[in-house]
C-alpha cells in the first residue's frame, strides 16, 4: 500500500535561472554513438575513481560526484534536459504553468520501480516532501515551494509561496531531485538507503564491495520503450589514473574515465575512443579582501590582468579546457568571454600602473589549493605563479589536504587570500554565485564590502527574473560585474572526467554534457 503523506512547508533561500544554448569544449572521436546492430546481455567493466563516501547512494544525502555516477543509472527525475539544456520530459510527460506560482505535471504511466511496485504522484509527494526535511544542498532549489499535492494517481500539482525562475530547472537536472519509491525508501535503514537504490531507473545496484566495485544489474521493469540491453554494470573503483590507464591497455575493462586528460590520450593512442568533453568543472579561486593586498581592487585587477588565460588553458592544461566566467563555459547557460570581458585580457603594463596607483608594487599573495587531489591541476597555479612575476606579484603557493580545506567549503571556515576550490556543474547559473555572494555561502566574505554590491544585487533579480532572455542577460552582467570587481578569479573551466571505451566491444555510447552517462541504457557489447 502507497502511505498516505500531507505536505510540508519549506523554509529556505536560493534560487536560480533558465538554461539556454549550448557552448561547450572541442572534442575527440567519440562524439556519436557508434553503429551496428544492438546486442542483449553481457556485463560492461567501466573503472572509475572513487566509490560514493558521505551518504552512499542515498538520493537525499549524496551530492558527491563519485555518488551521481552511480545514482544517474538507478534514479530518474520528473523533467530532464537535452544538450542543449531544452527541457523535456521524464517521468512527467508534461508540465503546465498554471500562473506564477502553481505548476501542474502530468506523470508518465505504466512506470515501476525496480522492486516492481507502481510509480504514482504519491511517490512524488512523498519524495519532495522528503528532500524538504533533509539536510541535503538541495533543498535550496525548493526555497519557494510550499506544498505538492496528489490529484490523482498520475497528476501532481506544485505550489510557490512567489515566482521562481529556479523550480523548473531545478526538477529537469538529473542530479537533483531524484524520485523514490514511497514503500521500499521509506520503509529502509540508513545504512540499506546507502547501498542500494529504490529508483525507476534502467539499472539498480545489486552489489557493493567496499573499495574494490559496485555492480549494477538490469532493471526487468524499465519503463522505456527500449530495455536495457547490458545485464550489467560493474563499476571497478581503481583510484590511480595510471593504474586505471593500465586496465585498459590489460583490455580487463571495456570503459574507464579519468582525470588528467593526458592520460587519456594515452588510452586513444591505444586504439580506444574518447567521448566529446564539456568544460562544465569550474576552477573559481576564492578571495577573502577582508584584509591583505587584495581588499583593493586595484591590486585584485592587477592579479586578473597579469594572467594569460590562454596560455594556462594551452599550456598548464594542454588545451583541455576553456576560457571562462564563473559560470563554467561548458554549462548551456554560460555566456561567453569576449576581448570585452573586464580585465581577462592579459596586460602587464596596465597591472603595474594599478599596483603603483594601489601603493603595491610587489605585493605578496597566498593561494591555496588541493594538494593530494586533480594533480593534473597543479601546473595552473605553478603557471600563475609565473604570469604573475612579470607584474611584480609574488604568488605564494600553499600545498594543502583535503582535511585541512574541508572547514572552508563545508563549514565556511576563514582562509587568507585566495583558495582554490574547484567544483562541479550546477542545475541553475546563480547557484554557481551563492557560494561567495548569498549570506550564507560558505565562501562569502564580501559583506558589508561595497565593491561587491551590483553584484548582489544583480543575482537577486537573476533569481527572481522569470524570462528566459531578461533572465540570460541579468547572468551576463552578473558575470560582468564579477570579472570587473574580481570578486572571484577563474582561470578556466575544465572537463570533469575524460572519458574512453573500447568502441570495439562497447557500442551505442555517447556522452552527454551533465555527466550523467544516461546513455548506457542504451549501449551494448560485442558479444
Amino acid at each position: 500500500m502507497k502511505r498516505t503523506r500531507t505536505t510540508a512547508a519549506v523554509i529556505a533561500a536560493i534560487g536560480l535561472v533558465t538554461a539556454l544554448t549550448a557552448c561547450s569544449s572541442g572534442s575527440t572521436a567519440g562524439d556519436t554513438a557508434s553503429g551496428g546492430t544492438p546486442v542483449s546481455g553481457g556485463t560492461l567493466n567501466y573503472a572509475i575513481d572513487a566509490q560514493p563516501t558521505a551518504g552512499g547512494v542515498d538520493p537525499m544525502v549524496a551530492t558527491a560526484l563519485a555518488a551521481q555516477t552511480i545514482m544517474d543509472q538507478s534514479y530518474e527525475t520528473l523533467l530532464t534536459k537535452n544538450d542543449d539544456g531544452d527541457i523535456e520530459p521524464g517521468l512527467a510527460t508534461k508540465y503546465d504553468e498554471v500562473d506564477d506560482t502553481t505548476y501542474d505535471l502530468t506523470l508518465r504511466k505504466g512506470v515501476k520501480f525496480s522492486d516492481g511496485s507502481d510509480f504514482t504522484a504519491e511517490d512524488v509527494v512523498y519524495t519532495f516532501e522528503t528532500y524538504q526535511k533533509s539536510t541535503t544542498s538541495k533543498r535550496a532549489y525548493l526555497s519557494k515551494l510550499t506544498s505538492v499535492t496528489a490529484k490523482g494517481d498520475h497528476e501532481v500539482e506544485f505550489t510557490l509561496s512567489a515566482a521562481d525562475s529556479t523550480f523548473l530547472n531545478g526538477l529537469s537536472n538529473r542530479e537533483t531531485f531524484m524520485v523514490v519509491s514511497s514503500d521500499g525508501y521509506a520503509d529502509a535503514s540508513a545504512d540499506d538507503r546507502e547501498k542500494q537504490t529504490y529508483g525507476t531507473g534502467p539499472f539498480a545496484v545489486t552489489d557493493w564491495k567496499d573499495g574494490v566495485s559496485i555492480t549494477l544489474t538490469k532493471n526487468k521493469y524499465y519503463w522505456g520503450s527500449k530495455k536495457p540491453y547490458l545485464d550489467e554494470i560493474v563499476f571497478q573503483i581503481i583510484p590511480d589514473d595510471s593504474t586505471r590507464l593500465a586496465a585498459v591497455q590489460q583490455g580487463s575493462v571495456q570503459a574507464a574515465w579519468f582525470s588528467d586528460g593526458t592520460v587519456a590520450d594515452q588510452a586513444v593512442s591505444a586504439g580506444w575512443t574518447q567521448g566529446k568533453t564539456y568544460d562544465t568543472q569550474g576552477l573559481p579561486i576564492f578571495i577573502n579582501p577582508e584584509s591583505g593586498p587584495l581588499s583593493d581592487v586595484r591590486v585584485r585587477r592587477a592579479v586578473s590582468l597579469a594572467l594569460d588565460r590562454d596560455a594556462l588553458v594551452d599550456t598548464a592544461m594542454f588545451g583541455n579546457g576553456k576560457v571562462s566566467y564563473v559560470t563554467p563555459a561548458g554549462d548551456p547557460s554560460s555566456p561567453e568571454v569576449t576581448k570585452d570581458t573586464p580585465y581577462y585580457t592579459q596586460n602587464i603594463k596596465k597591472a603595474k600602473a594599478l599596483l603603483k596607483e594601489a601603493g603595491q608594487t610587489s605585493p605578496t599573495i597566498e593561494l591555496s589549493y588541493f594538494g593530494d587531489a586533480a594533480a593534473s591541476q597543479h601546473p595552473i597555479y605553478e603557471l600563475m605563479q609565473q604570469q604573475l612575476a612579470k607584474a611584480g606579484i609574488t604568488l605564494k603557493l600553499e600545498s594543502k589536504s583535503t582535511s585541512e580545506l574541508a572547514p572552508i567549503f563545508t563549514a565556511g571556515q576563514s582562509f587568507t587570500d585566495m583558495v582554490s576550490l574547484p567544483w562541479s556543474f550546477r542545475a541553475d547559473p546563480t547557484f554557481y554565485f551563492d557560494p561567495f555572494l548569498s549570506e550564507a555561502g560558505a565562501e562569502n566574505h564580501w559583506d558589508g564590502n561595497a565593491d561587491a554590491d551590483k553584484a548582489k544585487e544583480l543575482l537577486a533579480a537573476a533569481k527572481s527574473e522569470t524570462d528566459p532572455d531578461a533572465k540570460a542577460k541579468l547572468i551576463q552582467q552578473l558575470d560582468d560585474d564579477v570579472a570587473s570587481q574580481v570578486l572571484v578569479l577563474v582561470p578556466m573551466s575544465v572537463p570533469q572526467h575524460f572519458e574512453v571505451w573500447d568502441s570495439a566491444k562497447l557500442q551505442g555510447y555517447t556522452t552527454d554534457p551533465y555527466g550523467s552517462r544516461v546513455a548506457l541504457k542504451d549501449a551494448w557489447l560485442e558479444q
